[in-house]
């Protein structure tokens, strides 16, 4: 790269840096809304209501915490718009398994459990199914579900800060 090319290459990535960081914060908790539907388009409300992961439409969406979700219709949408935190995930893009060990696995939206009214994603590959494991803990005896649901909590915390 010239020496010519190099100031206007470096005012090209301060635009854009300031350009992202100016983004526009919504009413819904202060949070800027994010362009892409949250757990793969599945709807929150559908693990609850139908108890499977249903998706749904960008057609039915909210924001949420800087989060837009999507419905399968139009009565989904008002359920959650009425009471959000109820049915939005427990630990947003985290599996709580790997949080309750320490770690930061992404979630598989048709993983899931829902505990104490909380939904839960868990992670799915092939070497490793977070819900298997949460569930042979307890098996176990090693943790209680409260246990891990506490640990998995403060971890969240921490890794959000």
């Amino acid at each position: 790269m010239s020496n010519n090319a190099q100031p206007v290459l470096k005012a090209l990535l301060l635009a854009l840096m300031v350009s992202f960081t100016a983004l526009p914060v919504m009413a819904d908790n202060q949070y800027p809304a994010s362009p892409l539907a949250a757990l793969g388009g599945y709807s929150p409300v559908s693990y609850f209501e139908q108890g499977v992961p249903e998706k749904g439409s960008a057609q039915f969406h909210s924001n949420y915490k800087g989060t837009t979700y999507w419905f399968t219709d139009e009565n989904q949408k008002q359920m959650f718009d009425a009471a959000p935190a109820n049915f939005a995930p427990a630990f947003p893009n985290h599996c709580p398994y790997n949080l309750a060990m320490g770690r930061s696995e992404p979630i598989d939206p048709t993983n899931f459990k829902i505990v104490d009214g909380r939904l839960l994603l868990f992670h799915r590959s092939a070497e490793h199914n977070g819900r298997k494991r949460w569930e042979e803990t307890i098996r176990s005896g090693a943790m209680t579900e409260r246990e891990l649901m506490k640990r998995a909590q403060s971890n969240f915390i921490n890794i959000k800060f």
